[in-house]
């Protein structure tokens, strides 16, 4: 009789590694920053303590009451990645050369939308509405890579609605606080390599004798799953002097347990192993982390004003767990080994005319993505931004922001064993280009 084999908890964490994955092209791991054009311009610099438009509902709260009337802002950014990967000696769990494709495009391209509504009530209160993105995007390699047996497509999306209120307590402190509700939905693809599925099972003469020996009989693997969950977020905004602004924003972590499908395609002669390829529902937990920002915004003179931030990025995600419904596939892990990160920003405006403002930015990004722990779907590596923008006042209620960032990625290397015992080596040259547009109008 054969036993639950080791290969099953691998491809098991395989799965619910596709609930965590997306695209390095953005922000640390796979969080999200495009939230504002605006900001983009300033590579996020001073966003906490800005409050000049409804995108502050996500930046902070607290600026909301600064805003008067009606303001509506529709936003989207463009995200062009260009990710490579160079083989080093890939190998399968015999160590034989790992045959297949490098890569010159493993992201995939995007547009991230996003959606602000801010109405005074009174003196004091303001209310908000906003919808965004705060995490996501995808990999996607060919489906004869050398990264096949570990990754073929990865994909997050995170939808959030968070409405939101600023109140003026003082002349100097406004207080913000706003709730959130997520969805979350997450893909996988990989494919199976059935002689190492065999070799963990049988001798080498036995796989010869089933068909698993001299090649490399392959299968796939297809993971879906989506889930709502909540949190909340809050802020405060302190004036220092007429020049000068201070904020601090936090927002807190929600935690998903995404609930979906393992399906499996198999050769023929691989029933030798079920019931372990038997498509099943399957459930993994996503913690997405909190985030804390201090933000400082200084008006230098009529026309010249300089923003800095600093925001720390919670992640505490240290282990991955899968459970699946089918007992052949009992539940598996795997270290990730996320850490909390920082951001770095520094940046500024120009106000050149009564209708044009320039902008400008650096930020340094780190990742929570350690060398030992780098993998096929999330290769990211620490990065430095340079950012571009400008708003144009097109009318006295109509504004158009665009804003342009430049990603670098320090080296990326890998040397990770799969599900099946693979292991690729090699290194990622990752960049990324966001292009974002935006208009506003107020009342």
């Amino acid at each position: 009789m054969l036993r639950t084999p080791q290969f099953v908890t691998r491809l098991g964490l395989a799965a619910g590694l596709a609930l965590t994955a997306a695209s390095p092209a953005l922000a640390g791991g796979f969080k999200l920053s495009e939230y504002s054009v605006r900001d983009l311009g300033m590579a996020d610099a001073g966003y906490a303590a800005l409050a000049d438009d409804p995108s502050t509902i996500w930046s902070n709260p607290a600026g909301l009451a600064r805003l008067d009337g009606l303001q509506i802002q529709v936003g989207a950014h463009a995200i062009i990645g260009q990710g490579d990967y160079t083989n080093a000696g890939s190998a399968d769990v015999l160590g034989r050369p790992l045959g297949g494709t490098e890569e010159n495009d493993l992201f995939n391209d995007a547009v991230i939308p996003n959606f602000y509504l801010s109405r005074r009530l009174n003196d004091r209160v303001v209310l908000g509405l906003g919808v965004m993105a705060p995490f996501g995007l995808a990999t996607e390699y060919n489906q004869d890579s050398v990264t096949r047996f570990q990754s073929v497509k990865s994909a997050l999306k995170v939808a959030e609605i968070n409405p939101s209120l600023g109140v003026q307590v003082t002349d100097r402190l406004s207080l913000g606080f706003g709730v959130s509700a997520q969805y979350s939905e997450a893909t996988l693809a990989n494919h199976i390599d059935f002689s190492a599925v065999c070799l963990s099972q049988l001798n080498a003469a036995q796989c010869t004798t089933a068909g698993f020996l001299p090649g490399r009989p392959e299968g796939y693997l297809r993971v879906t799953g989506d889930d709502w969950a909540f949190g909340w977020n809050v802020g405060a905004l302190y004036e220092l002097s007429e020049s000068t602004r201070i904020g601090v924003s936090y927002r807190s972590k929600v935690d998903h347990n995404l609930e979906g499908e393992a399906d499996f395609g198999a050769p023929a002669n691989a029933a030798l192993f079920q019931p372990a390829f038997t498509d099943t529902p399957g459930s993994a937990e996503l913690n997405l982390p909190a985030e804390l920002a201090v933000s400082v915004a200084h008006q230098v003179n009529d026309k010249l004003s300089v923003n800095a931030s600093v925001a720390y990025t919670f992640w505490d995600f240290e282990r991955l767990v899968v459970e699946f419904e089918n007992p052949a596939q009992p539940p598996a892990g795997e270290t990730l080994g996320y850490d909390g990160v920082a951001r770095y920003a520094l940046g500024g405006e120009y106000r050149y005319n009564a209708r044009l403002t320039l902008r400008a930015g650096l930020a340094y990004d780190e990742s929570p993505t350690e060398d030992e722990h780098r993998t096929t779907r999330v290769p990211d590596s620490d990065r430095t931004i340079i950012a571009l923008g400008a708003s144009y006042q097109l009318t006295d209620a109509l504004q158009l922001d665009a804003g342009y960032q430049h990603l670098i990625f320090d080296d990326a290397p890998i040397n990770h064993v799969g599900a099946t015992g693979d292991r690729v080596v090699g290194e990622y040259d990752n960049v990324a280009d966001i292009v974002g547009l935006s208009l506003t109008w107020r009342r």
